[in-house]
């Protein structure tokens, strides 16, 4: 998506869709009981709108499901593992439509889903917590990062503003 944009939640702002944060209910966020850190980035696209691969790499499928085995957290979703500057990075895409995911080898710029409405998005986006958004968070080595050192567009992660277009 050229030049993306930070979904805000509605409690809590650009802050709720940044990577880092301490703004979801949940275990422990630096030392604050009963929240937990948002691990992704939540960017604006609009119900339908294809997601494409970010870097060449291997794509697998998965889905999250709670308990009862309903679709629930990150719902349908594509993770793409690549090497990034001789790294292994992880890139995974939240919050997509069941069918036309795809798996096995992609290269940048192909289409490996489309958004839908999967996981805790549907019952937010029901509520008005947010707007429709594909969430991506990155795993550089196994290790949580931020995915916003992987887009070619700057976002400020304190503000969630482009501060770089994509060219």
């Amino acid at each position: 998506m050229p030049n993306p944009e930070i979904a805000p939640q509605t409690n809590s702002g650009i802050d709720g869709g940044l990577h880092g944060t301490c703004t979801r209910t949940g275990t422990t966020c630096n030392g604050v009981l009963g929240l937990k850190v948002h691990d992704g980035v939540d960017l604006k696209n609009p119900y339908g709108a294809p997601i494409y691969a970010m870097y060449d790499g291997i794509a697998r499928l998965a889905t999250q499901y709670d308990d009862e085995g309903n679709v629930d957290g990150a719902g349908y979703h594509v993770s793409i593992t690549s090497t990034i500057n001789g790294q292994n990075v992880r890139l995974v895409f939240f919050h997509l439509q069941e069918s036309n995911r795809v798996s096995g080898e992609v290269k940048a710029g192909d289409i490996i889903g489309y958004q839908g409405t999967s996981g805790n998005l549907k019952a937010a986006l029901d509520q008005k917590l947010t707007v429709s958004h594909v969430h991506i968070k990155a795993r550089l080595n196994g290790q949580m990062v931020n995915p916003l050192n992987y887009l070619a567009t700057t976002i400020d992660p304190s503000t969630g503003q482009v501060t770089k277009p994509c060219q």
